[in-house]
């Protein structure tokens, strides 16, 4: 009999290798596994995880993290033998309760897991497109007007921007990023005012790009500051990375320019969510695994 229990230390190798045997599905050249990411254990810490098991063997798991009133559900994944058989439903609900907050998560292209999203009552607010860049001879958009400064990695002000900007509070998210995945956070100056913050997060343990850099969470104050501020954050890690990666979302003004300067789409997903909370206009997430 498949039992649900909350997960512990002991299974997150195994929790990884559901992940995993997902990610590389059908792949006819998948890459190493690695080591198991530091975000599970993070999640463990400061969030959900609960997992089914059968005689002993992980089947499924499913992860989520509670910020604030939004619950964004990180993971939710079952043993491709295993799909089908209401494994993912009986999770979803463990890790979603009904509380009255906020429910979001970004659905892959499987159909059934987009339609378990929308039967629980997330609504597709819009295509979440992950972005690949290898460093080339051909150039960059400049954007002589903004002007990149690296913050203080243990600033308050960061958190509180991506608070106001994503609809987050998570210091402990920030404290992740800086401290596990090395990442530099980074303030937009134009015209000689703060007008957003981002990330550069430099060891986002990738399955499929284990060097890249990845680009995110990134917030600007309007619209019309978004593209300038991305291209100047691609061009300050281009000087130091030869493949970047970022998760934009479709009504970002940043797309088209990002694919006409080079990038390609690698992938597509579908930010569901009970109602909407930030701005696509103004915020790229950090990318799938805590927004």
């Amino acid at each position: 009999m498949t039992i649900f229990r909350p997960a512990s230390e002991a299974d997150l190798r195994s929790m990884y290798e559901v992940f995993y045997q997902n990610e590389i599905r059908d792949s006819p050249h998948p890459p190493p596994p690695g080591n198991t990411p530091s975000y599970l254990r993070h999640i463990l810490q400061h969030g959900t995880l609960t997992v089914a098991e059968l005689d002993g063997q992980v089947l499924a798991f499913a992860g989520a993290i509670q910020r604030g009133t939004i619950t964004f559900l990180t993971d939710l994944f079952v043993l491709p033998e295993h799909q089908s058989g209401h494994l993912g439903k009986t999770l979803l609900h463990s890790v979603f309760p009904q509380n009255g907050l906020v429910h979001c998560t970004v659905s892959s292209s499987d159909p059934r897991a987009l339609a378990l999203y929308i039967r629980l009552g997330m609504r597709p607010q819009w295509p979440l497109f992950a972005l690949s860049l290898e460093k080339s001879t051909r150039a960059m958009p400049v954007t002589p007007d903004v002007e990149i400064i690296q913050a203080d990695p243990h600033d308050p002000e960061v958190v509180r921007w991506d608070t106001q900007i994503s609809g987050l509070p998570r210091p402990v998210d920030h404290l992740y990023w800086v401290h596990e995945q090395q990442s530099i956070p980074l303030w937009f100056r134009r015209h000689q005012q703060i007008v957003g913050y981002g990330y550069v997060r430099r060891d986002a343990e990738t399955v499929w790009h284990p060097n890249a850099w990845v680009l995110g969470p990134i917030g600007v104050n309007s619209a019309e500051d978004a593209t300038p501020c991305v291209l100047a954050m691609v061009n300050w890690a281009l000087q130091q990375t030869d493949l970047l990666l970022i998760e934009v979302p479709g009504p970002h003004p940043c797309l088209a320019v990002l694919l006409e300067s080079g990038f390609r789409i690698i992938a597509f997903d579908t930010f569901v969510s009970t109602v909407p909370f930030f701005d696509g206009q103004c915020y790229i997430p950090s990318g799938g695994d805590l927004f």
